[in-house]
């Protein structure tokens, strides 16, 4: 099959992993970033640019990012007649639909045949798109890598510095244990939290998880009530080496097992509790690390996500998988 996929190419990101995943699957590929071409040569060319090389590569199947360089014009023409899916795995900005980027990727994601989320798809659904669950996944080349003193913590939290409620969880979690933050946006809490300055990708991002006893995963303010909804950190951090200890809730707590493919906390107390718990008790901590990795290596990589983008069908859980099995093999 001969897939055309819409977004960046920077090695690390949604697209460029999954343009890997889709190759190694034994597909045609072709990536066109829109974003990087309109810095280039501007908007207006950016259109013909997309519609001359989709056409002259004759998808099967076209995979949308957030088009956000691209009219919907453009968008409609690409995609029309072929099979095509969206996969949006941002913080759900579905309040946020007066904001011109996400009334955009909106707009894009209505013209899809399906719209893959991470979370909250009844309410995308409200807005009139077509959304179904698709969790995050990683990239299967991620792996544990030596541990660097440079990147040395008990607990670090890699993320973008946007929600004040999160620096505020943060600043709280540094009274108990040394932590280390990194990302972009974070210079309004600079000095209060001990940040690394940078976003960090690739190598550098194993490094970090891999030198950690603790990664910590935190919901922003818009994700308020999620049920299912996970940032992909959670799979990054996993095959990168990391122990992840992230917000439990009910259905991300589903996605992965508390004490087994990683760990669960309620509120901020129960936070803190279980990071002294783990920084206690490290034969128990690289268990359940390593469990982890071999899991979501598994199950939770885009080569597994694949399948439901070409064929958009919805996500089934592999633990509900395992269970249902279990109860079949189990003596009456």
């Amino acid at each position: 099959m001969r897939v055309l996929l819409i977004g960046s190419v920077k090695p690390w990101r949604l697209e460029a992993s999954l343009e890997r995943a889709f190759r190694r699957a034994g597909h045609s590929t072709l990536l066109l970033d829109d974003r990087r071409m309109k810095q280039r040569v501007g908007r207006a060319l950016t259109q013909r640019w997309m519609l001359r090389s989709a056409a002259r590569f004759g998808p099967d199947f076209v995979f949308l990012s957030k088009c956000l360089a691209l009219d919907l014009d453009t968008v409609e023409r690409v995609i029309r007649g072929r099979a095509n899916a969206m996969w949006f795995q941002d913080p759900p900005w579905y309040t946020h639909v007066n904001r011109p980027d996400i009334a955009h990727i909106a707009a894009v994601g209505r013209l899809s045949a399906v719209f893959f989320v991470t979370g909250f798809e009844a309410e995308w659904r409200e807005l009139g798109l077509p959304a179904r669950f698709l969790p995050a996944a990683a990239d299967r080349d991620i792996a544990p890598v030596p541990p660097d003193p440079a990147f040395a913590a008990d607990v670090t939290f890699i993320g973008t510095g946007y929600d004040p409620t999160r620096a505020a969880f943060l600043q709280e979690v540094a009274r108990h244990a040394r932590l280390r933050i990194w990302g972009g946006g974070w210079e309004p809490w600079a000095h209060a939290l001990d940040w690394g300055g940078r976003p960090i990708e690739g190598g550098e991002f194993a490094a970090a998880c891999s030198s950690s006893a603790i990664v910590l995963g935190i919901l922003p303010a818009v994700a308020r009530g999620s049920t299912t909804y996970a940032s992909d950190r959670m799979w990054l951090t996993t095959l990168a080496g990391g122990f992840f200890l992230g917000a439990g809730t009910p259905g991300a707590d589903r996605l992965l097992l508390d004490g087994m493919h990683c760990a669960w906390y309620t509120d901020l107390p129960s936070c803190i509790q279980q990071i002294r718990h783990y920084l206690a008790n490290s034969d128990e901590r690289e268990r359940i690390r390593a469990n982890g990795e071999r899991f979501v290596r598994e199950h939770h990589t885009f080569d597994q996500r694949i399948c439901n983008l070409l064929a958009g069908e919805p996500f089934v859980n592999p633990l509900d998988v395992m269970e249902a099995d279990v109860g079949r093999l189990a003596p009456t």
